[in-house]
């Protein structure tokens, strides 16, 4: 429900950091090559770096031969991934994307390109480079942009240690060639030779009879005038995706067993006896919700967000103490101004204190979605990002138990928090909301996002 810009360090305390200088002094440049990454070698905040897999933080770069600050993040899953600050680029250019890494293992570069319209188009990844905590080795990825790119997305995947530092910094985005110049040749123009003037000949006159006078053709009445068709204004509607299917669920990969709960919206309308619908005002006292924003076709639930703020969202009536929950959803692109959300709600209705996991948030106009759990009094956060086409379908899963809570995509988990003091204290249930966020008097374009199930299993 909520997008904060700063992620918690309160459960770091414990980390022995080194910390850098009071005021970040310039950085120097660095030699032969240009640094085209926003806000360079993160001199002054962590603007365009985010990560996934544990705690993040912007902090000294140890042991870095020019480098005063790099990105931390403290490894709390199997893979940790750093996303850092994407690129525009042209169709057919050569690029490498490089940064500096310390990882105590194995690391890699990645580059995906997408187009201006937010899609995935192909992706590439470098030679993996290991480095020890205490050195620094170049990661580096290169490829062309592909036809229809506009922007390049670069990640740094490494595997390191529970409880140990990735760190990045120094990053270099360098042209190797520039995209092929398309030149049409014009052939030559031929020339024509002058026409030969030829002299007028003379024609004698001829006498032409006078013309026989028709009479006047009889008057014909005017057509009948017909009265003009009515215009309908066009449909906004858009039909949802049929046939989204299954995907790859963590429910089997992970072997969570049957099915115990849920919701396959093959009907023709929501059921209400499972689910709520809110009527209510919108999200921060924002627009409307509405239930005739919410509709069910082909297998998919889809909510409907309009240009004007009124939008919709529903809970499901059943809640639980821990448990699994997947839903497979896909957003079309749309406005940033609409933020789609999957979420765990208390069920007391005492937010802050009893908790909140949105484990599928994001807007939609974005690339990437987002974890948030939400835990105590102060609403203090832990998050995870990962990049992802949000306009093809995915299963997005959180784990809930006594001891953890970790969230996947397609079965692949990119986030974990297992101190006990941030899980949610009494039983939740699932929710399904399409948020309006106005930022200004523009008017926002209408947008949607679509839920093919819900399924919960016990843990």
């Amino acid at each position: 429900m909520f997008r904060p810009l700063v992620v918690a360090v309160a459960a770091l305390a414990a980390v022995t950091l080194t910390a850098g200088p009071a005021v970040a002094a310039p950085v120097p440049a660095q030699t032969g090559t240009a640094n085209t990454c926003a806000n360079p070698v993160l001199a002054v905040n962590t603007t365009g770096w985010s990560g996934t897999g544990g705690m993040t933080m912007r902090n000294a770069a140890t042991f870095h031969p020019s480098a005063q600050y790099a990105f931390w993040v403290l490894a709390q899953a199997p893979s940790v991934v750093v996303t850092l600050p994407a690129q525009q680029v042209s169709a057919g250019e050569q690029r490498t994307f490089a940064a500096d890494v310390q990882a105590g293992g194995s690391a890699r570069a990645g580059v995906a390109w997408f187009t201006a319209a937010g899609s995935r188009i192909s992706g590439a990844e470098g030679t993996p480079v290991t480095s020890t905590q205490t050195s620094w080795v170049r990661a580096s990825v290169s490829g062309t942009a592909p036809t229809g790119a506009t922007r390049a997305v670069v990640t740094l995947t490494a595997t390191p240690q529970f409880g140990t530092w990735l760190k990045a910094t120094a990053c270099t985005y360098t042209t190797t060639a520039a995209p092929p110049v398309t030149t049409t040749t014009v052939p030559p123009t031929t020339t024509v030779p002058p026409t030969t003037t030829v002299p007028p000949t003379t024609v004698p006159p001829t006498t032409v009879p006078p013309t026989t006078t028709v009479p006047p053709t009889t008057t014909v009445p005017p057509t009948t005038t017909l009265p003009p068709t009515t215009t309908l204004p066009p449909t906004t509607t858009t039909a949802p995706p049929t046939g989204p299917g299954d995907g790859t669920q963590a429910a089997t990969l992970r072997g969570w067993g049957p099915r115990v709960d849920g919701d396959e919206f093959d009907g023709t309308a929501v059921d209400t006896a499972k689910w709520g619908l809110y009527n209510s005002p919108g999200h921060n006292g924002k627009g409307l919700r509405r239930p005739s924003q919410i509709t069910v076709n082909n297998g998919v639930l889809t909510i409907t967000g309009n240009s004007v703020g009124t939008t919709g969202g529903m809970s499901m009536r059943d809640g639980r103490m821990y448990g699994r929950w997947e839903a497979r959803m896909q957003i079309p692109r749309g406005d940033n101004r609409y933020h789609p959300v999957l979420i765990l709600w208390p069920d007391a209705e005492d937010w802050p204190i009893g908790g909140e996991v949105d484990y599928a948030e994001t807007n939609a106009a974005a690339s990437d979605i987002d974890f948030f759990l939400h835990y105590g009094a102060q609403n203090k956060t832990t998050h995870a990002s990962k990049v992802l086409d949000l306009t093809q379908w995915h299963n997005y899963a959180v784990e809930w138990t006594p001891t953890h809570i970790k969230g996947f995509v397609d079965g692949v988990q990119f986030f974990s928090d297992t101190n006990p003091t941030h899980l949610p204290p009494r039983a939740m249930h699932q929710t399904i909301q399409l948020d309006w966020f106005p930022n200004g008097t523009t008017p926002t374009l209408e947008s949607r996002m679509n839920v093919a199930w819900v399924r919960i299993y016990n843990v």
